[in-house]
């Protein structure tokens, strides 16, 4: 028994429009999308295609989600009630399904939204109406964790789409139509807090941007910031270059909200401004707006985002005059997504076509978004229903037809590859090759056209006046092809182009023909039931076989004509012979669609039930035996074999093609000759090769003359680089002459400082020894004066500690004796309590009788006696009312006797509560004791640590040789540092010299505005000169301390020469602290400087506000000046400020230069050998030039700063002569600054 060959999908050609999420990223050169019934793992580079088969051929999928670890695929489907199921990309295999809990009536027969958490630990997703439930699944175990409600709590809002927050797995927002939810679990249980008026907006997609910044996008294309859970910004993504997000004051946000109302006019009934597939990444994000849009943002800092591109889909949109316009565009982004290593961006759109974008090319300095197009992500495929296929016997090609998209495309099924692409202006029909491959034939809307296939395009060869020419076919020679013109099949000859012959017989629509290896025969069938068998060349049926309750799809003859093989939608596989039917098979009762058969008649493949293909076993049986394959998800329209019976090809409705390998062929496929090969030839124009040739020639003229070009600049290079190497050869031995010699030098200071480095230390041996001794002596007798009072405090301890114990033993007693006698008379005051309960609670309960009785009675009598019955209702309703009102007023005695109870009752504790304090002191005495013993012992470890310390400072003196040698490498990169801040300085200086020069006229208008300062001034005369008198005391008391201050330098000083000695140092302190601390008037000098300061700052506060009153009335006065006087005191103060900041800096420089010298050898300062020797190898031929141009740079910066300095003072001086001729009085308090400054400097 012969067994099957197997059916192998090798390439799979499409995409599925209809599922969110339907192209993401799982590595950088894989990416998984939905196409047919099927979940495709693709990896462009390596052509190399791995497939998830999905339940019920992929029809009930809504949604792909992958996790951000990529090692998991959920795949979200419809259903009575909707499941997830886990998929791992890498095994292909299923991880789990999760459904949701039985234990609930669920409605919903879809999910509207699923996500992913930031650890991929969860899932979480969102049913439909009318449930709109969020459920909270654990991935590993497909348990439901918590769930909540989706929607608002009036069951108002749709959601469109889950945001789970990137660093916290139970933080999550929902949004949608009129919703926007941000959720946080605690306990399982989640809870809703900040910004959540999301009625007034139609929020279409989210993402957190940070761990608290929530981006939102619209339908009218707005983008909301919330941020903590507050609406902090609103955006108009049409105008938006920079979003910044830096927090500002509420009136400075509501000016900074880049909010774009857009008006009638602007506003395009065509455009959609919905902000779809927002994504977030290290670097951005983005998110599709307009159609056929996408906006790219780079973060620049973690505040500020800025525009970097912005992306269009080629629009391939067709529009027929037969059709109404839908309102959704073609181009309109479904999903949005960017590879791990963040270098392309990925977009589809409802066209059934992959694009992809290569960021971050475009220069980072340009601030305006750069436009540019998308490019297809493989080879453009068809959008729409495959119309037509047709194969080449000579070549591995493959011509497909797209019936909406109006393209025809050569595909080379060996290499996989597109080979030619063309699209047209009419609709494409009915399409065949011809044995070459050179020639094809397609059927227009208006003419069958006969094509010529060109190198780069097809070209019209001649045109037959049929329309809509669903089917035509070639000969298996080629010199003959049939088309159907309606009902009749008409024979044309590829060489003259001439009618032959005309089959008339069918009465409906030709679905299929085929023709024997001779092209002698031909069968054909039609929608009618008819299937005959034609003799082309006498133009006459040979056989007939009409079954009207069918409709032939398919139909195949064998190479010798004597079977022929037909397919109707009944779901049978016929085989006739001589008008007979020869076998029935039923294969599906859903119906059978086209058909196939091999070369030599071994291999039969037919396509039914909504895309499923079926290899059958050849000869047919009473019962089929076949095996299935579901790829496609829609009808297959055609099936091909290739010439060699390797490769089998299917297109469906929904636009996928698929390359199908076939295995385990042996002795079902034909035996090809050793010696054939596939042609290679091709058709090219004598305009287009002259073309080509010429451009060849040109670009190998270029070619050699840049040849020429390059070898002449590496020539002139080599000669320029040996000249340098000459000059930095000779400065580097001058240098490595002059570093031996300061070396040397280097040395001998060095041996000498060693010398006396030891004996400085052999000193600090015998002091310390000494001062050890002495150490222990006085150490000794403080031990044992701390050891007897130590067991004095032991003994008072001991004594304490019965005391307490026995009182402790006492309260104990009195506690639980106190304890139970509260008990039990609470007891018995429950028991009674309880009593009364019951017989209240019985009470009632006869009430309620006595009321069910009466009501009954009532509900017989109510048609008589209504207005009796209602009198007596009310009575007796008032009655139970006055004893509700008593029962309540006793139920209130008795709750405040509780009450009373209680508070006793903590009134005892808080007795019991005291006692515990008390208890708790005495520890705490206790423990405050032990730590005394405690720190007396650390003490003495604290004496043997000053001895550690004294010899770890000599280990500390040789660390420092080491950490010197490291030092040299710091200054070397200092010096590169220095040499490229030494230019925007000197850039500095001249600005700042331009300033003085234009401070200079200022100031001469200035001199005039003072003079009228004049008579305002004399009235502050006489306050300044009581000011003075103050200020003279207060000279002469800071005089004295002046000389108290001498004395005590002076015995610091003296001080200071004893530090060897240090017994000797501490006797000294001793005495000048004894000296200077029983000083009585030292402190009341102290005490009066403290107030004389303060009256000091008193007066001048005082004077500064009279001035600033003054200068309000002079502003008021002259106030053509005001702004004259305003600049220059603004610019007198900045340029104080400057002067001071470089002359810090100048100083900075000349302690840098010294050091920088000391290191160099320049000077005669301490350098380690080890350090000169690095400094000798480091060493290079253009260091001697840095230190020539960093010296020059130096001195020219002194000098100009010299000059500026002199010209500030001659200004400052100039100002003060002429304020003291004018005023003749003291310095204002800002001249006092200045002057205080100058001093400083």
């Amino acid at each position: 028994m012969s067994t099957l060959p197997i059916l192998q999908p090798r390439l799979i050609l499409g995409l599925r429009t209809d599922v969110k999420g339907n192209a993401q990223f799982i590595t950088d050169e894989e990416i998984i999308y939905p196409v047919g019934a099927v979940l495709t793992i693709h990896n462009l580079n390596q052509k190399r295609q791995k497939y998830i088969k999905l339940a019920d051929k992929g029809k009930n999928v809504t949604e792909v989600v992958v996790s951000p670890n990529k090692k998991l695929v959920a795949v979200a489907e419809t259903g009575e009630k909707p499941f997830i199921t886990l998929w791992c990309p890498l095994t292909y295999k299923k991880k789990r399904q999760i459904n949701l809990p039985t234990d609930k009536e669920i409605s919903a027969e879809k999910f509207t939204a699923v996500a992913f958490t930031f650890d991929s630990k969860y899932i979480v997703c969102v049913s439909g109406e009318p449930d709109w439930t969020l459920y909270y699944f654990r991935c590993d175990k497909g348990k439901l964790e918590s769930s909540a409600r989706a929607n608002n709590i009036s069951n108002t809002g749709y959601v469109r789409q889950i945001a789970c927050n990137p660093n916290d797995a139970n933080l999550l927002a929902l949004v949608g139509d009129g919703l926007i939810r941000i959720l946080a679990c605690t306990d399982y249980t989640w809870r809703q807090y900040g910004y959540s008026k999301g009625d007034q907006w139609n929020f279409s997609s989210a993402v957190w941007l940070t761990q608290d910044r929530l981006l939102v996008g619209t339908l009218d294309g707005r983008l909301l910031v919330i941020e903590s859970g507050e609406l902090k910004f609103v955006f108009s993504a049409a105008d938006l270059a920079v979003m910044d997000l830096k927090p500002k004051d509420e009136l400075q946000q509501s000016s900074q909200t880049s909010l774009k109302v857009l008006s009638d006019d602007e506003i395009d009934p065509n455009e959609d401004y919905s902000i779809r597939s927002l994504i977030q990444f290290p670097r951005g994000f983005a998110f599709g707006y307009l159609t056929g849009t996408v906006h790219l943002y780079e973060m620049e800092t973690p505040h500020k985002f800025i525009k970097r591109n912005i992306f269009k889909i080629p629009d391939h949109t067709i529009t027929r005059e037969y059709e109404e316009e839908t309102e959704q565009k073609m181009t309109t982004v479904n999903c949005v997504s960017i590879n791990p290593s963040q270098g392309k961006l990925m977009v589809t759109c409802r066209e059934s076509q992959i694009y992809n974008a290569t960021l971050w090319m475009q220069d980072s300095a340009i601030t305006t978004a750069v436009e540019s197009m998308f490019t297809e992500y493989g080879p453009a495929l068809h959008n729409g229903p495959i119309g037509s296929m047709a194969v080449c016997n000579w070549k591995p090609i493959l011509l497909t037809a797209g019936r909406n998209d109006r393209t025809l495309k050569i595909w080379n099924y060996e290499t996989e590859e597109l080979e030619l692409m063309q699209q047209f202006q009419d609709d494409l029909y009915g399409v065949a090759l011809h044995p070459s491959g050179l020639y094809a034939i397609v059927g227009f809307s208006d003419k069958l056209r006969f094509l010529t296939v060109m190198i780069e395009e097809f070209e019209m060869t001649r045109e037959f006046n049929i329309r809509v020419c669903k089917m035509c076919v070639f000969s298996r020679l080629g010199y003959l092809f049939a088309a159907a013109n309606g009902n009749v099949i008409q024979v044309y000859s590829s060489i003259t182009f001439e009618m032959l012959y005309n089959l008339k017989g069918h009465n409906g629509r030709i679905f299929g023909m085929s023709w024997t290896a001779d092209d002698r025969k031909m069968a054909s069938c039609g929608s009618e039931g008819a299937v005959y068998e034609w003799v082309v060349q006498e133009s006459k049926r040979l056989s007939e076989t009409i079954m009207k309750q069918c409709e032939f799809k398919g139909v195949a003859i064998t190479t010798d004509g004597r079977s022929i093989f037909v397919v109707a939608n009944d779901g049978h596989i016929r085989e006739l012979m001589n008008s007979n039917v020869h076998r029935d098979v039923l294969v599906t009762t859903a119906g059978l669609d086209s058909m196939v058969m091999s070369k030599i008649d071994q291999m039969l493949f037919v396509a039914g039930n909504g895309g499923t293909v079926y290899n059958i076993k050849l000869p047919l049986l009473e019962k089929a035996e076949y095996h299935e394959y579901s790829i496609h998800a829609d009808v297959v329209t055609q099936m091909l074999v290739s010439f060699d019976d390797k490769y089998l090809f299917t297109g469906s409705d929904e636009g996928t093609i698929c390359f199908w390998k076939l295995l385990n062929t042996e002795g079902k496929a034909i035996k090809m000759d050793k010696d054939f090969q596939p042609s290679k030839d091709i058709l090219i124009s004598r305009q287009i090769l002259e073309e080509r040739i010429a451009q060849t020639k040109n670009l190998q003229m270029r070619l050699k003359e840049l040849e020429s070009e390059y070898a002449y600049q590496l020539r002139q290079n080599d000669v320029v680089n040996s000249l340098r190497m000459k000059e930095i050869h000779s400065g580097y031995c001058q240098a490595i002459e002059e570093l031996k010699e300061k070396n040397e030098q280097l040395e001998n200071d060095h041996v000498q400082e060693i010398h006396n480095i030891n004996l400085d230390i052999k000193q600090m041996k015998l002091d310390h020894e000494e001062f050890v001794r002495e150490l222990e002596a006085n150490y000794n007798e403080k031990l044992i004066f701390e050891y007897e009072k130590y067991l004095r405090l032991e003994e008072k301890m001991e004594k304490m500690r019965r005391y307490y114990e026995k009182e402790l033993d006492d309260l104990r007693k009195a506690k639980q004796d106190s304890e139970e006698i509260i008990t039990n008379g609470f007891l018995e005051k429950l028991e009674e309590k309880q009593m009364q309960f019951e017989e209240l609670v019985e009470q009632t309960a006869r009430k309620t009788k006595a009321h069910e009785v009466i009501k009954q009675q009532i509900e017989d009598d109510a048609d008589r006696e209504i207005y009796e019955l209602k009198a007596a209702h009310a009575k007796e309703l008032k009655e139970e009312q006055e004893l509700n009102v008593k029962i309540r007023g006793e139920t209130a005695i008795v709750k405040k006797k509780l009450i009373s109870s209680q508070k006793e009752i903590d009134e005892l504790k808080s007795k019991v509560h005291t006692l515990d304090h008390d208890h708790a002191k005495l520890k705490k005495t206790i423990i405050n004791l032990e730590k005394d013993i405690v720190d007396l012992k650390k003490e003495i470890s604290e004496r043997d640590a000053t001895i550690q310390d004294k010899e770890k400072r000599i280990f500390d003196l040789k660390r420092k040789n080491q950490e010197l040698e490291k030092f040299k490498f710091i200054l070397d990169f200092k010096i590169k540092e220095l040499k490229s801040q030494i230019e925007p300085r000197e850039q500095m200086i001249q600005e700042q010299t331009e300033q003085i020069n234009a401070m200079v006229k200022e100031l001469e208008n200035l001199q005039r505005v003072i003079l009228s300062l004049d008579l305002q001034l004399h009235e502050l005369r006489e306050k300044l000169y009581a000011s003075d008198n103050e200020v003279k005391k207060q000279i002469a008391k800071n005089a004295a301390m002046n000389r108290a201050l001498k004395k005590i330098k002076t015995d610091i000083f003296l001080a200071s020469g004893q530090i060897q000695n240090v017994p000797l140092l501490i006797k000294t302190v001793k005495e000048m602290y004894h000296k200077f601390n029983i000083d009585e008037d030292f402190e009341l000098t102290q005490a009066e400087d403290t107030e004389v300061k303060s009256e000091f700052l008193r007066q001048r506060e005082f004077l500064e506000r009279t001035v600033t009153s003054l200068q309000m009335q002079v502003n008021k006065s002259t106030s053509t000046l005001s702004s004259d006087k305003v600049k220059l005191t603004e610019e007198n103060a900045v340029l104080l400020v400057e002067t001071n900041m470089l002359r810090k800096q100048l100083k900075d420089e000349q302690r840098r230069k010294d050091k920088l010298q000391s290191i160099l050898g320049v000077n005669q300062k301490y350098l380690p050998p080890k350090v000169a020797m690095e400094r000798v190898q480091n060493a290079t031929a253009t260091r001697e030039e840095i230190k020539k141009e960093y010296r020059k740079t130096i001195e020219y910066n002194e000098k100009s700063m010299q000059a500026l300095r002199e010209e500030n003072d001659r200004l400052l001086n100039k100002i003060l002569v002429e304020a003291s001729n004018t005023t003749e009085m003291s310095p204002t308090a800002g001249e006092l600054s200045i002057q205080e400054d100058n001093k400083n400097d």
